[in-house]
């Protein structure tokens, strides 16, 4: 009886001292501070951290350096990994994570980066029929998999803020999509699901049907769209461009799109347009 008492005992502390010390674990590396380098580069390539209250500077710096332990990045190519990459592609992708529990991306593991845009290899297999074929990207979220990016078209979004693309925002917003067990456009962690399916749904259609009339140039008010045509691909690439445009142009969006805007202010539980001015600011790195 003892001995059947003693392996019960041993076998609730296996299971229950892993999560705990995971949990121990990621509590540390967030109490580890980032270097002086570290703070310079991030508040150099992500211009949004300057203007975060001091609270939220604090947990981003957490979310930081937990990610920046955690998770390999590779280079491709021959490219030379440097500080400044790894920490341009950290601050963007734990700026998605800020004011919410999680655990950094724990199906994330490593970070592929190219020079430039790469050519990637597609299987289609239909039936028994199997074919290949070739195309060039900018970037890629695996389903419980790596993230690859061209560093590139990352820093040219960086520089260029005015053309509302990010391409490290857009693959980290797959990667929080991803959450919920599949790529929807439907985040786990979204707080009123039936007013979120709506919205998102009727703007999803509206840029669908912009794409069919290849209203490309302008809307009908005579400005620049502000929601990349690429959203209309699927309710999951939507999702992803919306999260570029609502931290990178924050002001343009929720002036062409203020009930989406938000949707996805309450969802990653901040208002961009109000932090950021709306002059614009400095990206030099």
């Amino acid at each position: 009886m003892i001995e059947f008492l003693a392996i019960v005992l041993f076998a609730a502390l296996l299971w229950l001292i892993p999560p705990y010390y995971q949990r121990l674990r990621r509590y540390y590396l967030r109490s580890r501070p980032l270097s002086s380098e570290q703070l310079q580069l991030l508040a150099q390539w992500l211009p949004l951290y300057r203007y975060l209250p001091a609270e939220q500077k604090r947990e981003f710096q957490g979310n930081m350096a937990l990610f920046l332990h955690e998770k390999a990045f590779v280079g491709c190519e021959g490219l030379l990994v440097t500080e400044a990459m790894r920490v341009a592609v950290a601050a963007h992708a734990c700026l998605l994570l800020l004011g919410r529990e999680n655990r950094c991306y724990p199906d994330l593991y490593t970070v592929l980066l190219y020079p430039t845009t790469y050519v990637a290899r597609e299987i289609h297999r239909e039936g028994y029929i199997e074919t290949t074929a070739h195309s060039v990207r900018e970037g890629e979220a695996h389903y419980r998999g790596p993230v690859v990016l061209s560093w590139g078209d990352l820093e040219d979004d960086i520089l260029h803020p005015e053309n509302g693309r990010n391409v490290a925002l857009h693959e980290f917003a797959h990667k929080i999509d991803e959450e919920d067990g599949a790529y929807d456009g439907r985040p786990l962690r979204v707080e009123n699901g039936r007013r979120w399916s709506e919205v998102f749904g009727d703007e999803f259609e509206k840029l669908r049907r912009r794409l069919k009339h290849e209203e490309t140039i302008a809307d009908q008010q005579g400005a620049a769209p502000v929601l990349d045509l690429y959203g209309a691909e699927s309710p999951a690439e939507f999702f992803a461009v919306a999260t570029e445009a609502f931290f990178v142009i924050p002001h343009e969006m929720r002036a062409a799109h203020p009930q989406l805007y938000r949707e996805l202010s309450s969802f990653y539980r901040m208002d961009p347009a109000a932090l950021l001015p709306s002059h614009g600011f400095n990206t030099s790195v």
